[in-house]
């Protein structure tokens, strides 16, 4: 028991430390991008406890950057300690999953470590669906643990409820989990009256029952008809590239254009098209199938196989496999995977119960990266179990202490590589503009020109508001900023090029101060804010006496 724990406690430490490998100085080499995920949070920045996002708009995981900004009380600071913190946990889960499968704890390192390097961890977007794996991970986990099915069910139920709070098709794994949970408490009452009564599964359905009829339903709403025309514009588009317009943007002409009108739901979509709404759907099948087998291959092959760069690998590797096949006992374990997978029955149900919303969506929807991301965790429990299941035949014996010994160095091995990649410092602009404009002795609202796609005010508060030149490109600078009532700039090289033939815009550049501006340094060449004298705290009548206070 003890050397068990130890062992796991060693795991443990090597998964904690990838994660800080994964992690390290994340906001000196990963930027800020917008994203769908800016909607949660800034619902987050703006919630409290009393007061969250409705059911449909993922409560649960506004609460999380609440948390998180009662911490750090900086939003750019709340964006990257979500990412690391997600990303570190979703790897201690996956091994903790795999070890409640009885999967050794090198293979289980090893799986989580893959998934904590892969292109579904940290670099994901929108970071709500990480957020929700951990509810469903967790509950998993948990339902390992209990020997009753009914208490798995209802683990694996809790589990999934706390999800829907994050993503709401969860809502259907609840119901499912429950209500198979509470079948099976019918059943055992009939054959046991005696039987004490279960509490946990009537208590977590009571629950669920009390937070649909005090906050609603996370199902209601028209979420998924949206989701299905932008995600059905996709597909068309590549079809009918004819079409001049964008899939995200103009949806309703795809739709339009395939099914005759709007559609009002999925059922409707199908009646006034079938054959259309069918190639829709095999579609999305093949790209499933596609995308896994593309996602699996990045995370379990390619990152490993790339440490083995030298004159004649393919023989080494066709060498290894011959081996691998040769001394692998198959009738044996085929027997051992068998019986393994029996002794787990109740947990690949709830697995598959937890599941299949995301499978449904990724068909009738489209297979987006972060829904492929739920399904990461059947494929890579099988691969665990498979490698716990295997026999091999007798020919040497290797001690624990050099197989572990061996695993860990090979894993050092891998994580060398990494660790440099974290200490080079890659270009943030974005994030270094946001800090700049953080320390911008401003007062009142701003109203500002902006040059990239971004939610400013997320970053820097309600009383910002942001103009992009891109979107508007101005013919004449004064009656644009007049307006808009421009009264803060950002001035970049690009920007200066543009407009270098407006003679308001070079006139103030090259005298500020005439015009009522005050120039701050951003500390990048080329780049400076321009802020009108009443908006700024900082007085000043020099371009030049300005410079250093940023």
């Amino acid at each position: 028991m003890l050397r068990r724990q130890a062992n796991d406690f060693a795991g443990i430490f090597l998964v904690l430390l990838s994660g800080l490998v994964l992690t390290y100085r994340l906001g000196g080499r990963v930027d800020i991008m917008a994203t769908d995920d800016d909607v949660y949070f800034q619902n987050g920045l703006l919630a409290t406890w009393q007061h969250l996002p409705p059911v449909q708009m993922a409560p649960l995981f506004s609460g999380w950057y609440v948390l998180l900004n009662a911490f750090t009380h900086n939003v750019i600071d709340t964006y990257y300690l979500s990412g690391v913190v997600l990303a570190v946990l979703l790897g201690l889960l996956f091994y903790l999953l795999l070890r409640s499968l009885r999967v050794g704890v090198v293979v289980s390192v090893a799986l989580a470590v893959a998934f904590l390097f892969s292109s579904l961890n940290l670099p994901l977007q929108p970071k709500v669906s990480l957020f929700t794996m951990l509810w469903l991970m967790a509950g998993l986990t948990v339902a390992n643990h209990q020997t009753d099915p009914i208490n798995k069910l209802t683990a694996a139920a809790i589990g999934a409820l706390l999800a829907a709070y994050g993503r709401p098709e969860f809502f259907l794994s609840f119901l499912a989990l429950g209500g198979l949970g509470l079948v099976l408490l019918v059943i055992y009452r009939r054959r046991r009256a005696n039987a004490p009564l279960s509490w946990p599964l009537p208590s977590t359905l009571l629950a669920a029952a009390g937070l649909v009829l005090a906050f609603g339903s996370p199902l209601a709403g028209g979420r998924s008809i949206i989701a299905f025309g932008q995600h059905f514009a996709l597909n068309y588009a590549t079809w009918h590239p004819e079409i001049k317009a964008s899939p995200w943007m103009h949806s309703a002409t795809f739709i339009r254009h395939g099914f005759g009108r709007d559609v009002t739901s999925l059922a409707d979509a199908f009646w006034l098209n079938p054959s259309l709404f069918l190639r829709h759907l095999t579609t999305n099948l093949t790209n499933l199938a596609l995308s896994t087998g593309r996602y699996l291959a990045d995370m379990l092959v390619t990152p490993w196989l790339s440490q083995l760069v030298f004159p004649g690998r393919r023989y080494l590797l066709m060498a290894l496999t011959a081996g691998f096949l040769a001394l692998t006992d198959w009738p044996q374990t085929g027997r051992n995977l068998w019986a393994g997978l029996r002794h787990n029955g109740w947990y690949w149900m709830c697995l598959l119960l937890m599941l299949a919303p995301t499978l449904v969506s990724c068909l009738l929807i489209f297979p987006r990266e972060h829904y492929l991301v739920f399904q990461m965790t059947g494929y890579l429990s099988l691969l665990g179990v498979a490698l716990r299941d295997l026999a091999f035949r007798p020919v040497w014996h290797v001690p624990v202490a050099l197989r572990t010994g061996l695993a860990t160095g090979f894993l050092l091995l891998f994580l060398w590589p990494k660790w440099q990649l974290a200490n080079r410092t890659q270009p943030t602009p974005i994030a270094d503009l946001l800090r700049s404009l953080q320390k911008l002795p401003v007062r009142g609202a701003v109203s500002m020109t902006g040059n990239e796609p971004l939610m400013y005010d997320l970053y820097l508060g309600i009383n910002w508001r942001f103009w992009y030149l891109e979107r508007y490109t101005p013919a004449n600078m004064q009656a644009f900023m007049q307006q808009y009532t421009i009264n803060c700039l950002h001035i970049r090289p690009d920007v200066v090029q543009r407009y270098k033939d407006d003679p308001y815009f070079n006139r103030l550049l090259a005298h500020p101060a005439d015009l009522g501006f005050v120039r701050f340094n951003t500390g990048k060449p080329g780049q400076y804010v321009l802020i009108q004298n009443q908006l700024t705290t900082v007085a000043s009548t020099s371009p030049h006496r300005a410079r250093a206070v940023l």
